[in-house]
């Protein structure tokens, strides 16, 4: 018996354990889809040098510092003050959290915390869930009033609402994050690929130690691999073909479709408790979910050349989707099944809270003197 537990009041018990969503549909890659990943479509964008091995160092070998991180995602704002010691990372308070419908309300937030920030004299980390260049941010499909406010007010830069303050990617900050601890638990490690599945779908590549922002949510779906027939185009800089995050992500895909077909509006977590329940067609938006996540980790090794160093890259899964029972350990076996089966892969549900929030308190340590 399996109890999953929703978060939204709803707590259902499966008859059955999860199924193992690649063991029992014969799912396999779509090499059509996998050539549509190239640096072009992935919108890949140089954004740092990022040494995670010296950043440890750093970090091991300095004195308490302080900083205060924010995460600006689709869904809610997170906001806190971080103390580092000795490469430890700590949550100092309750920290803030905005939870609006699109982003409303999040400057406001932002503008707390900066107030916070200066009356301190710490640096600020941000991790914006969107395409970024420098300082200002270029596009926000899931916070478009925060991006309206922003623009408004500030003429679209962080750096307008203080300074010093580091902007990062959300994948990119989660990508920090993630790479120091990858160099932790593998030391031979010197790449990594960082897929975010939650309200949408985004990602990030460290390679050689040089830090790719990527769009990988928007790259354009195979109709193969179209399963439920998903029409709602993709909108990221005015695209009108289906992206693979409006099939994979939890939000923006699943959530989707299930009002198409069911006309219920249920969240991702509602959803994987349907499936839990035994719902088919739930099973099936997860499997296909799997599938395009799988898809996603094989465009970018192509694309960053990372197949012929598959021993030393390390792939990571964040977000709400990775935790659905049997979702992340499908993925896993999937890739050991088409790539190699000492394929390492680490979920920052185990190691920790909020990867993209970690990662901009990092950024900004980086930035102290």
């Amino acid at each position: 018996m399996t109890s999953f537990d929703s978060g939204q009041g709803l707590n259902i018990t499966a008859d059955r354990s999860p199924r193992l969503f690649t063991q029992t549909s014969g799912m396999s890659l779509i090499p059509a889809q996998i050539a549509r990943f190239t640096r072009t479509s992935l919108r890949a964008v140089k954004t740092r040098d990022f040494d995670p091995r010296a950043t440890l160092q750093t970090l091991n070998a300095a004195a308490e510092a302080h900083v205060i991180a924010v995460d600006i995602g689709g869904d809610k704002l997170i906001a806190s003050r971080y103390a580092i010691t000795k490469g430890v990372l700590r949550r100092v308070g309750a920290g803030k959290i905005r939870e609006r419908t699109a982003g409303a309300g999040y400057l406001d937030a932002l503008e707390e915390a900066a107030a916070q920030a200066r009356a301190d004299g710490l640096p600020v980390g941000v991790s914006y869930a969107g395409p970024i260049e420098g300082t200002k941010v270029l596009a926000g499909m899931n916070v478009p009033v925060f991006m309206r406010d922003l623009q408004s007010r500030y003429g679209g830069d962080f750096a307008k609402v203080y300074s010093p303050i580091t902007l990062a990617n959300d994948a990119e900050a989660g990508t920090i994050a993630a790479s120091v601890e990858a160099v932790r638990r593998y030391p031979a490690s010197r790449n990594v690929i960082y897929v975010i599945n939650g309200s949408g779908i985004g990602g990030a590549v460290l390679k050689d130690n040089v830090l790719y922002a990527t769009e990988t949510g928007h790259v354009q779906i195979q109709d193969s691999l179209n399963r439920f027939r998903q029409r709602t185009p993709c909108g990221m800089f005015g695209a009108e073909y289906v992206c693979l995050e409006r099939v994979a992500a939890s939000k923006s895909g699943i959530e989707d479709m299930w009002r198409q077909r069911r006309g219920q509006q249920l969240t991702g977590k509602e959803i994987a408790a349907a499936y839990l329940a035994g719902d088919e067609f739930a099973c099936g938006l997860y499997e296909t979910s799997v599938l395009v996540v799988v898809h996603i980790v094989m465009g970018i090794a192509s694309a960053f050349g990372l197949l012929n160093e598959w021993d030393e890259t390390v792939v990571v899964g964040h977000g709400g989707t990775f935790n659905v029972p049997g979702y992340s350990e499908s993925v896993r076996l999937m890739l050991a099944r088409e790539v190699s089966a000492r394929t390492r892969m680490l979920f920052t549900k185990d190691f920790s809270l909020n990867t993209c929030l970690d990662g901009a308190a990092i950024a900004a340590a980086r930035s102290i003197p």
